[in-house]
């Protein structure tokens, strides 16, 4: 029982919120989104109200939806609002409020402004605590961001069972992974409900966005996926079960979500998950039947994901059929067809295409049906279906048809019969699923046979299907019942009738026609009805043979738009008439239509017409036969036919006997022909037509006919074709008249021209309504009447080319369309070109003022660009440019104004335009009589822009382009210079401001170049010069490559008609030069070296290198590019070429100083011959700065270095400019800046060989060059050695054998600059290649170190003799060592007397410790006591000396080679030996021997500072010492306080870095003989020696923390007595007293094990500190003491320690000085704010005095007084005032 009331108990504990739990209510209020927890617990509600209302009002600008949470969530009242004192009603209101609030923010949680209003819920309402579900879904979206991970630092431990996966990312404070997400969601069922629920609670109050959705659609679909995987696994039935469990809770989340039309990305996620369902799981049809509704149950906006979904539910369907609800929202799509054949290139679509035909079809008598069937045929053209499939399909629509056939008694189903025959039929005929169609209906042949007559209905409209089928129908009876009635109604409708038209066929309208055709239409349904209607009194049977009324009717049924067996019929009603009937009328006015019917693709259509044909062929023999030589029976139809008109009069009739040899020898013998192809017809007339002339078999089983028979036929046909008012027997038969020419003179343009004619007079608006009316394709049928014109026809292409002319045609744009296609089909025929070419040129101009972009305008210019234009047309064109070809013209002014009409120059540009169009794009072949006129256009533009200031940059540029393409295209030909006019051409490149245009134009005069260079030579030098201000500065890569093909072909041969013409060509060259030197400063720096290397190579390197750069430099002498080109420049070509460019220079140079110079005039323009001294200045320093280049060096240096046979060319070369450069120094003795830049010129020259080639030229210099000279080969030589460039091993032995050479020239010569030099070149042979030979190198010490060297007078050859010894000593090492004794103390009296003058040089300096460094790295043994001591002593003076850093870094770094190699003990006492000295010499001498010392202990190892420890203390001792020395008494000599705390903080490191190296057995006894130490001293001795040890001990507690707590037993007593007895008022006193004080508050901070939480220390320490309040006025107590007492107070840890350290504070906030009272309360902040509520435990005890304190006569004491009551009220989270109250 007890156990169970324990765990009630607990349970509340945990759910129960205590308002008396400050430390709770102060936990719980830390929570916050923004800021950290102990800023967030400090701040109160009105602070954050003011912070998160801001960001709620900028959410309020960006959505006004915001605005609903400004009555409660934001208000004023907000502020106190307490869900702990809410009821539970208030509370489930408050979370609807949020909820909805947090789904609104959702979509803007990254911006700042909303994470200050959900701070606001957070910290006010706690909805990290209340709404935890809803608010860890908001934030889950965002979970790869910081905010999700700052959401997890807030949430409470206890978390709802969904979001348990959370926990491993709160206590890592990292964000959460999605896979992790996605693994919860598929095995957490509480997480996966609550997700689906949030968001279609989101999406229900339309506050979805695209992140949540998307987040959704994939988390939730991956998890769908991993549940369908894991369902799968078990025996079946628990298969099943699990993938039912999985459908009941998926399937009702998708259900809704399908059913929000507002959120189309959840739609799209939901097909998604959909899809997955269906593929991962076996759906039942009832299910996937209605999962297919609800895809589309409001599925507008996102169809086409949605037929992706049904596409793949249909693919797991049984049944093919859809279900109504899906047909019925396909069918209502507005463009399904195109949307599936997009999805067929991705999915299968093929059940879903076939589901949806069975659909329509099935309901396709419930609504409007033409749509529908529309579908129908789009769906089978698409190629969406299997070949089975569509055959299925098309049984679905035959069995349809059965069904209406066998049930007539429903309405409507006479138009759904026949639309759908019709499009049955049409679908058979289709190029994309015909053949197919074809096929199944084969397959069908009993079905289709029973649905023969049922075709014959007439035909429902369908909007773009025409009727072409393919299938033969046979007619059967019908049910008598059924069709008489019907037929008997329309029968009494024409009864009475009168038809007075004497034919059908006439132009004018019948009235009569379509009752009669509806009646003909039901009667083809039944036999019995056929016969009666053929006997009906307004057809005047009876009259057939005399009047054409009969056969005119089924004439135009047969040729008419009917159903095919209704035109059968037609047809078999005159072959049933001719063979009951005898035949006394000639009916060759059948013919024409049978020809037609034999070309209609139904095949039985052509048998129909063949059995016509026969019955003729049988009555016209007979005929024949009966009557003999007797009169000709009359022509039916004479004069009638096509009416009472003209049309009727110009038929050509045909004998008798010709129509009968037309039936009997032409069309019989190839009837069955006929029937297989409905093209056979057509061949059949042209090959027939077409015979060979002779009469010869044409091979084509045609009999021969005579030419008189065949050009009566062809004009029987013709004017049949011009005169009919069929468009269909005219569409049918031009395609096959338009391929016979002419049969002997009857020529068939001729014959069928007016047909042209007419249907240009008729207009389009007519043509298209016969068309219309004819089923016929307009398009198609106006070309087959355009097709008549022929090339060789005149009258015919002038018809055309006079009806596009007429501006009354322009409304017109079918026929327009047509004849322009026909005349580009007759182009290349044409014979007479250029006045059809002109009409349309002036077409596509357009007529001035009226719209430029009409049809006719539009297909003028696509045909002008589609037909090959001849040269003659194009120059007839060029001559037709307006107001530029003329324009050279000298007509006087006068003349001009009054011959000349205004001009408009806006047309004139219009038409040049166009017709420098055409050329350039006609220039695929070499049209050369075209050259004249482009040229004359050139100068026609120029004197254009000349006169307006315009620029026609685009006319120039096309007229450019021209003629280069054909100048291209003719290769090496003749050109005439009036052809090409180059004066114009210069004037483009010079004047023109278009970059293209000047392209151009020098490609052409490249290009002319290379063709007729002959024209160009006289007038392209310019051209570089014009070109260098324009193109050459362009940084486009086109610019350069036209710079560079013009460079190509233009310089080459410039230079060769200059060498042709001059012996010299320099001043050519020079000018030529100069074209490019003056355009240096536009060529972008990019292209200058390419530029300026292709223009040297083509003129050729060694001729004109040398110029360029001379030229370079004469004309921009100070530009640094200009310098840096020509080095690159330079650098391009080998050593060589290099020299030899050298050479040329120095030849210039010298040419430039005779008095008649030759070729340097030329080069040199820009300072005079007579100015000799500055030229020469100028031209040496610029071939000095050009040769130094490193580059060019290493080249010289490399090709010396090759092969022997690669450097004898070199060598002369060399060996001439050394010469040279040594003639113009002695031509200008007295000129120091010339003999200078000489001797460099030749240290660059002598600077580039390799060693071993140096070395020999040197000593030649040597022995036979002046002073100067030798110097600056000696400089050379050292410059050489001292670069590190690795030297082959010949080179060493070159360098080491020439020091005996160095060695004589250092003892024997008397100028110091050279014994300098060669002390220099000794150096640096020894340090590279001494090591070879040290013998060598130990043979020169004696001269280093004689007076010539070391003992001379000059300083810098003692520095170079110094740096000169410490190379030695590093190559000899050991060696050395006999001459260390001799050579150390000369090097430390030369360093003690420079520093003892005060005048020491840092070079001397450096290179003497230098010296030591070496000496003591080496050979350290071999240095003696004295010496060591004598070079501290002297290091004390450097350091003394007042030298810059880098000598005092040399001197340390001697000196701590000093304490790393010298033996520890006898450095340890040269330290102690010269300790006097360094202290005598200053605080910087003396902080450098302690250096010494610290790097002495630093590494020597323990075992040995502890055998040697007795005199490391001594030191140390001295050390400690400084201060009383200094300072006791204190003297003029004295350092100041800083230096001696510098030396002391240099001391406490050497003592620091020896207590590390020793025990605490060896440093106790240390450490106390030093307390003892500083304690026996006198009184003022005292002080400083304590002051000191103290700062030591600071420091030891400070580096060492609570290892060395258990020292401060060695020094609280001693410490206490110090606090007692100091006298702050002195200065030492009170430095005392605080290096106490802080070396306690370090004891006090690192103490870890309890040591001052005992009494007998902490009573001690305690009470003297707390005793220095009394004190309080003389001390800082906020800086030491204050800082020492808390640090006490926290190791103390106890709370009666704290009480003891209150009770005695609170005293002295009643003292009487002011001064305790405040240190008293600023000690009580400091504990407060340290020790926080452990200390306010004390609270009851504080507040009297704090209530006294708050009105304290003291100012300060009262402020700092409510501080402290702030700071206590921040501790505790509630006011003071009632308690103080």
């Amino acid at each position: 029982m007890a156990t169970s009331l324990v765990s009630q108990l607990a349970q509340i504990r945990a759910h129960s919120t205590n308002p008396l739990d400050l430390k709770a209510q102060k936990k719980a209020h830390s929570k916050s989104l923004l800021f950290n927890p102990h800023h967030a617990a400090s701040q109160d509600f009105d602070t954050l109200y003011h912070i998160c209302q801001e960001g709620w009002q900028e959410l309020c600008r960006l959505d006004p939806r915001f605005l609903h949470f400004a009555g409660n969530l934001f208000s004023e009242q907000s502020k106190q609002e307490d869900r702990t004192q809410m009821t539970a009603a208030q509370n489930e209101n408050l979370d609807k409020v949020l909820e909805d609030f947090m789904g609104l923010i959702g979509a803007r949680l990254l911006l700042k402004p909303a994470l200050k209003a959900l701070e606001w819920l957070v910290r006010r309402f706690r909805i990290h605590e209340y709404n935890m579900t809803c608010m860890i879904l908001t934030f889950l979206p965002y979970h790869a961001s910081s905010i999700f991970s700052n959401l997890l630092a807030i949430l409470p431990q206890r978390r709802p069972a969904a979001f348990k996966f959370l926990q491993p990312y709160i206590e890592s404070s990292t964000c959460t992974p999605r896979h992790t997400i996605v693994y919860t969601a598929g095995r957490n069922q509480g997480f996966f409900n609550a997700f689906n629920a949030y968001t279609l609670k989101v999406c229900r109050s339309e506050q979805h966005y695209s992140t949540l959705l998307s987040f959704w659609s994939s988390i939730v679909s991956e998890a769908v996926s991993s549940m369908l995987d894991r369902s799968r696994l078990g025996r079946l039935e628990l298969q099943k079960q699990n993938q039912e469990d999985v459908l009941r809770r998926v399937v009702p989340v998708l259900a809704e979500g399908l059913a929000m039309r507002h959120s189309a990305d959840l739609r799209v996620g939901s097909y998604m998950i959909l899809t997955i369902l269906s593929s991962k799981t076996n759906l039942s049809e009832e299910l996937l039947t209605s999962l297919m509704e609800m895809v589309v149950h409001k599925w507008d906006d996102v169809t086409h994901a949605g037929l992706i979904c049904l596409v793949v539910l249909m693919q797991h369907k049984q049944a093919l059929a859809l279900p109504k609800k899906v047909s019925k929202a396909l069918i209502a799509l507005e463009h399904l067809a195109d949307d599936l054949v997009l999805l067929s290139k991705t999915y299968n679509v093929e059940k879903l295409v076939l589901g949806l035909i069975f659909g329509i079809v099935k309901r396709l008598d419930e609504s409007d049906g033409a749509d529908q069937l529309r579908l129908i045929r789009l769906l089978l053209e698409g190629n969406l279906m299997q070949p089975k499939l569509v055959a299925a399909a098309l049984n679905s629509m035959l069995r349809l048809l059965q069904s209406t056939t066998t049930d007539s008694g429903r309405k409507g189903h006479l138009d759904t019969k026949s639309a759908l025959s019709d499009l049955i039929l049409y679908l058979a005929d289709s190029e994309a699923v015909g053949p197919v169609i074809q096929a199944a209906l084969v397959d069908m042949e009993s079905m289709t046979r029973q649905l023969g007559f049922d075709l014959l209905k007439k035909p429902a409209t369908i909007e773009g299907v025409p009727e072409t089928p393919e299938e033969d129908v046979e007619i059967h009876d019908a049910d008598d019942a059924s069709v008489t009635a019907p037929f008997d109604d329309l029968v009494k409708r024409i009864t009475g009738q009168t038809a007075f038209e004497m034919s059908l066929l006439s132009h004018s309208q019948s009235y009569i026609f379509p009752s009669l055709a509806e009646t003909f239409l039901v009667a083809c349904q039944s036999q019995k009805t056929l016969v009666a209607f053929s006997e009906l009194p307004v057809l005047r049977k009876s009259l057939a043979m005399t009047e054409p009324f009969f056969v005119s009717f089924f004439i135009r049924i047969w040729c008419g738009h009917y159903p095919i067996p209704a035109r059968v019929a037609a047809i078999r009603m005159l072959s049933n008439y001719f063979n009951t009937e005898k035949l006394v009328a000639d009916v060759q006015v059948l013919l024409p239509y049978i020809l037609h019917a034999l070309a209609d693709p139904s095949l039985l259509i052509r048998r129909a017409a063949t059995e016509l044909v026969l019955a003729l062929v049988s009555s016209y023999t007979a005929v024949s036969n009966h009557e003999g030589q007797g009169p000709q029976p009359s022509v039916l139809g004479k004069g009638q036919m096509y009416g009472q008109g003209k049309e009727s009069d110009a038929i050509t009739w045909l004998p008798w006997q010709s129509v009968t040899i037309f039936l009997r020898d032409w069309l019989a013998p190839h009837l069955e022909e006929f029937q297989l192809h409905p093209d056979q017809i057509g061949r059949s007339i042209v090959s027939t037509l077409s015979a060979d002339p002779e009469g010869k078999d044409t091979g084509n089983g045609q009999q021969r006919f005579k030419k008189s028979f065949r050009a009566s036929i062809l004009t029987w046909l013709c004017t049949h074709v011009v005169n009919t008012p069929m468009c269909a027997l005219k569409a049918r038969l031009l395609p096959v008249l338009n391929r016979v020419s002419h049969v002997g003179q009857t020529v068939t343009v001729c014959l069928l021209i007016p047909v042209i004619a007419e249907t240009m007079a008729r207009g389009q608006s007519i043509i298209e309504r016969d068309c219309e009316v004819e089923h016929l394709d307009v398009a198609r049928y106006v070309d087959c009447v355009m097709d008549i014109a022929r090339p060789d026809d005149e009258e015919s292409v002038n018809l055309l080319r006079d009806w596009i002319s007429n501006a009354q045609t322009a409304a017109e744009p079918l026929l327009q369309a047509a004849i322009f296609r026909r005349l580009r089909k007759l182009w290349p025929l044409l014979k007479q070109q250029i006045p059809l070419g002109k009409t349309i040129l002036d077409l596509a101009v357009g007529e001035p003022g009226l719209h430029s972009d009409s049809i006719k305008q539009r297909e003028a210019l696509e045909t002008l660009r589609d037909i090959e234009l001849s040269s003659d047309t194009l120059q007839s064109f060029l001559q037709e440019c307006p107001g530029l070809t003329d324009s050279g013209s000298k007509r006087g002014a006068k003349r001009r104004r009054t011959t000349s009409p205004p001009r408009d120059l806006g047309e004139e540009i219009k038409k040049t335009s166009l017709v420098l169009e055409l050329v350039e794009s006609s220039v695929t072949k070499a049209h050369l009589p075209l050259l004249g006129g482009l040229s004359k256009v050139m100068v026609g533009l120029q004197g254009y822009k000349q006169q307006s200031g315009i620029e026609l940059h685009y006319l120039e540029l096309l007229a450019l382009n021209s003629m280069r393409g054909i100048l291209d295209q003719a290769g090496n030909v003749q050109i005439a210079r009036n052809d090409v006019r180059v004066d114009v051409l210069v004037d483009c490149i010079r004047n023109s401001t278009d970059p293209q245009v000047q392209q151009s134009a020098l490609l052409l005069v490249s290009l002319l170049a290379s063709i007729a260079p002959e024209l160009i030579l006289h007038d392209v030098m310019p051209i570089f010069t014009f070109v260098g201000s324009s193109l050459m500065k362009r940084t486009d890569d086109y610019s350069t490559y036209v710079v560079k093909q013009t460079m190509d072909s233009v310089i080459p041969r410039i230079m060769n008609s200059l060498r042709k013409r001059r012996k010299d060509s320099m001043s050519g060259m020079s000018e030529l030069l100069l074209s490019f030197v003056a355009a240096f400063e536009h060529v972008p720096p990019d292209r200058r070296l390419t530029l300026f290397r292709s223009l040297v190579e083509m003129i050729g390197v060694d001729e004109c290198l040398f110029a360029l750069l001379l030229l370079l430099h004469d004309k921009l002498p100070q530009s640094k590019e200009v310098l840096q080109c020509s080095v690159n420049l330079l650098d391009c070509y080998g050593a060589e070429t290099q020299l030899q460019t050298a050479d040329r220079y120095l030849a210039t140079v010298m040419d430039a100083l005779n008095v008649k110079p030759t070729f340097s005039v030329f080069l040199l323009t820009r300072n005079p011959p007579n100015s000799s001294d500055q030229v020469v200045l100028d031209l040496l320093t610029h071939l000095i700065l050009l040769l130094g280049d490193v580059r060019l060096r290493r080249k010289i240096s490399q090709a010396f270095a090759a092969e022997r046979s690669q450097i004898e060319p070199l060598r002369p070369l060399l060996s001439h400019i050394t010469d040279q450069t040594l003639s113009l120094s002695r031509r200008f003795p007295q000129n120091l800046q010339i003999n200078t830049l000489c001797q460099k010129l030749l240290a660059l020259l002598l600077g580039g060989l390799p060693m071993w080639e140096f070395v020999p030229m040197l000593q030649d210099l040597l022995d036979r060059a002046d002073t100067e000279t030798r110097l600056d080969a000696l400089k050379v030589f050292e410059l050489r050695l001292g670069d590190g460039t690795p030297t082959p091993v010949n080179g060493h032995e070159a360098c080491l054998g020439f020091l005996p050479r160095l060695r004589s020239i250092i003892d024997e010569t008397e100028e110091e600059p050279i014994r300098r030099v060669a002390l220099a070149c000794v150096d640096h042979i020894v340090e590279r290649f001494g090591k070879k030979d040290v013998e060598v190198v130990l043979k020169v010490t004696n001269a280093v170190t004689g007076p010539q060297c070391l003992g001379a007078g000059n300083r810098e050859i003692r520095v170079t003799s110094l740096l000169c010894l410490s190379t030695i000593v590093e190559v000899a090492q050991d060696e050395f060592v006999p001459f260390v004794p001799q050579t150390l103390p000369k090097v430390l009296g030369v360093l003690s007397s420079e520093i003892e003058e005060g005048n020491c040089s840092k070079g001397l300096h450096n290179a003497a410790y230098s010296f030591f460094s070496s000496l003591l790295l080496y050979s350290p043994w071999a240095i003696a006591a004295p010496d060591l001591d004598l070079l501290l002593k002297v290091s004390h003076g450097s350091a003394n000396a007042s030298l810059d850093e880098a000598c005092s870094a040399e001197r340390r770094t001697t000196l701590e080679f000093i304490a790393r190699q010298i033996e520890s003990k006898e450095c340890c006492a040269a330290l102690e030996r010269t300790w006097a000295n360094a202290m005598a010499e200053g605080p910087e001498a003396l902080k450098e021997h302690l250096l010494v010392l610290e790097n002495l202990l630093r590494r020597s190892s323990k075992s040995g500072i502890g055998r040697q420890a007795e005199i490391f203390a001594r030191l140390l001792t001295k050390a400690f010492d400084l201060r009383r020395i200094q300072f006791c008494p204190r003297t003029e000599d004295s350092y100041e306080e800083k230096e001696v705390e510098e030396v002391e903080d240099a001391s406490n490191v050497a003592a620091i870095a020896m207590v590390t190296k020793v025990n605490d057995t060896i440093f106790r006894p240390i450490f106390v003989q030093l307390v003892d130490w500083a304690a026996a001293s006198s009184a003022e001795a005292k002080v400083h020696r304590q002051t000191t040890i103290y700062g030591f001990f600071m420091h030891f507690f400070e580096r060492f923390k609570s290892i060395v707590t258990n020292y401060a037993a060695l020094i609280l007593d001693d410490a206490i007595a110090i606090l007692r007895k100091s006298v702050l008022t002195k200065e030492a006193s009170k430095l005392l007293w605080v290096k106490v004080i802080q070396t306690l508050q370090e004891c006090f901070k690192h103490d870890q094990d309890g040591f001052w939480q005992s009494p007998t220390h902490f009573g001690p320490i305690s009470e003297v500190l707390l005793d220095q309040f009394k004190q309080a006025a003389d001390i800082s107590a906020a800086d030491e003491l204050i800082p020492s007492i808390t640090d006490l107070a926290v190791a103390a840890d106890s709370g009666a320690h704290h009480k003891t350290l209150n009770t005695v504070v609170l005293q002295y906030m009643r003292s009487d000085s002011v001064a305790a009272r405040l240190a008293a309360v600023k000690c009580q902040q400091s504990l407060t704010a340290r020790l926080g509520e452990e200390w306010l435990a004390l609270l009851p005890e504080m507040l009297p005095f704090i209530s006294e304190l708050q009105e304290d006569d003291d100012e300060k004491v009262e402020r700092e007084t409510l501080r402290w009551i702030k700071q206590i009220e921040d501790v505790l989270g509630e006011s003071l005032t009632p308690m103080l109250q």
